[in-house]
């Protein structure tokens, strides 16, 4: 299981997520939907990114 509380994360002034809690449970398939622009693929890339710096610790 992976988890997550209270993520934000915002570029200039514009807000992407504000204090989304998350969890993911292994043996689930997951999928992401919104509309374009709504920040689909940079919520993908930050979990990328932490899933990568779990790996490495």
């Amino acid at each position: 299981m992976i988890a997550a509380h209270n993520i934000s994360l915002q570029y200039g002034k514009r807000v992407l997520f504000d204090e989304v809690n998350i969890k993911f449970i292994q043996g689930n398939c997951y999928g992401v939907i919104g509309a374009n622009g709504a920040g689909k693929s940079t919520f993908l890339k930050f979990w990328r990114a932490i899933y990568l710096q779990i790996l490495v610790v």
